[in-house]
C-alpha cells in the first residue's frame, strides 16, 4: 500500500515594512530604529511585499500541505507593518488555517505585547494555528506542528531570542504526548536551537535556553525544528543521527526575481528536506 507524502513549505525573514506617511524635514524617511535594523537593506516597503508574495504564490504553485512562516515577518514590529502582512497574506489565495506563523526578534523590538494583539487584530485569522501562547498545536493527519513564540522586547542592539520555562514546559508536555507517537512533529520558532561558537555574540544574538532544546530533540528522535533568523539554508544532525534541525533562506535577502522557498516532505512520521524552489 502506498503511503501518501505531505508537503510543507518553509518561508522565512520577511521583514515587511509600512508604506511611508511621515514626512520629515521635508522628504520621506523612516526612523533610526528602522534604518538601523535594515542596515545593508533596501528600505523599499514594496519591492519587501513583492517578494513575501512570489514566494507565497511559488508555495500555492507547489502545492503543498501547509506553510509555515518562521519569524521576522516585520521589520520592528510596529501596527502597521503587521497590516502590511495581513495584507500579502490574505492575497495570496492560501487558507489560514493552511498557515503557521511564529514570532522573530524583529516582530518584538516595538513593544513586549506587539505579537498578541497583531494576533488579535490584523493576523487574527491565522491566531488558531499560529504561536497564540504555550503549548500551542496544530494537528493534521500525518504531521504536527508545535509554534514557538522565541521572541523577547529588547533593544534594537540585541538580536537574541528566548525559550521561557512556560513555553519549555508546555512542549515537553506535548512531546510525551502519546497521540502525537505516529506522526512528525514539527517545531517551529524563529532562532536555531544550538548556540553561537563565541560566548558573546550568544549573548547579543543567540536563543537564551537553546540547552532545554537541544536535550528534548536528543531524547525525542520524532521531533524536527524549522527556524529562521539565520538568512540562509541550514541542515543539522541532532546526536549523529540525521538531519533534523532545518533554516530557510530570508525573502528579505533575496533578488526579487529568485526569491527561494524551502520544502519538506513527510513520510511515515518523518519529515526531510525536499529542497528549494525558485518563486
Amino acid at each position: 500500500m502506498s503511503v501518501k507524502t505531505t508537503r510543507i513549505a518553509h518561508v522565512s525573514d520577511l521583514h515587511l515594512l509600512e508604506p511611508l506617511l511621515q514626512v520629515e524635514h521635508g522628504s520621506r524617511s523612516y526612523g533610526f530604529d528602522v534604518r538601523f535594523v535594515s542596515l545593508g537593506r533596501k528600505l523599499d516597503p514594496r519591492e519587501r511585499m513583492r517578494k513575501a508574495t512570489r514566494a507565497l504564490n511559488a508555495a500555492r504553485r507547489a502545492g503543498v500541505d501547509h506553510v509555515v512562516v518562521s519569524g521576522d515577518l516585520t521589520e520592528t514590529g510596529t501596527p502597521r507593518q503587521f497590516e502590511a502582512v495581513a495584507e500579502v497574506f490574505h492575497g495570496s489565495g492560501i487558507a489560514p488555517s493552511e498557515v503557521t506563523l511564529v514570532p522573530g526578534n524583529h516582530d518584538a523590538y516595538t513593544s513586549p505585547g506587539a505579537w498578541q494583539k497583531a494576533l488579535q487584530g490584523p493576523l487574527r485569522d491565522y491566531a488558531p494555528t499560529s504561536a497564540h501562547g504555550p503549548g500551542a498545536v496544530v494537528e493534521r493527519a500525518s504531521f504536527c506542528i508545535l509554534p514557538l513564540d522565541v521572541a523577547c522586547h529588547q533593544p534594537v542592539t540585541r538580536s537574541s531570542g528566548e525559550l521561557s520555562s512556560g513555553e519549555a514546559d508546555a512542549l515537553e508536555r506535548r512531546l510525551r504526548d502519546p497521540a502525537f507517537s505516529r506522526k512528525a512533529i514539527v517545531v517551529v520558532q524563529h532562532h536555531p536551537p544550538h548556540p553561537h561558537k563565541v560566548p558573546a555574540w550568544q549573548w547579543i544574538d543567540g536563543l537564551r535556553g537553546w540547552a532545554r532544546m537541544m536535550n528534548l530533540l536528543e531524547r525525542h528522535p520524532d521531533v524536527h525544528v524549522l527556524h529562521g533568523h539565520l538568512h540562509y539554508a541550514v541542515n543539522r544532525v541532532v546526536s549523529f543521527g540525521r538531519d533534523r534541525i532545518f533554516g530557510a533562506p530570508a525573502v528579505v535577502s533575496e533578488k526579487e526575481d529568485t526569491v527561494r522557498v524551502r520544502l519538506y516532505e513527510v513520510r511515515d512520521g518523518v519529515l526531510e528536506s525536499a529542497g528549494l524552489i525558485a518563486a
